[in-house]
């Protein structure tokens, strides 16, 4: 009975530090566990962001455009107006003389 104590109290020093190791570890596991989620958070966030950015550079293009389009409108506009003017002028000419 003695001996079979002994024995247990030798052990038991080293069962106890392979225990404290094994919480170590795992408490470790989980702070590494948490950290890859907040990089996979921010990651999605940057995600996020890159896909804004490239929104607004083509919403920017799409701007460009519609402008470019609305100047030519407004020359097409200004050289119809014209036109008419001449023409009424040619008319009004011709009525008068």
């Amino acid at each position: 009975m003695k001996k079979n104590n002994r024995e247990m109290q030798k052990s038991s020093p080293f069962l106890a530090s392979i225990i404290k190791l094994f919480f170590d570890m795992i408490k470790h596991f989980i702070k590494d566990f948490e950290n890859m989620r907040k990089v996979k958070k921010i990651d999605h966030i940057a995600e996020k962001f890159s896909s804004l950015e490239h929104m607004l550079i083509r919403l920017e293009n799409k701007i460009q455009e519609n402008r470019k389009l609305i100047e030519d409108l407004k020359n097409r506009i200004l050289w119809g107006n014209i036109i008419i003017v001449v023409l009424l002028l040619i008319i009004l000419y011709d009525l008068l003389r």
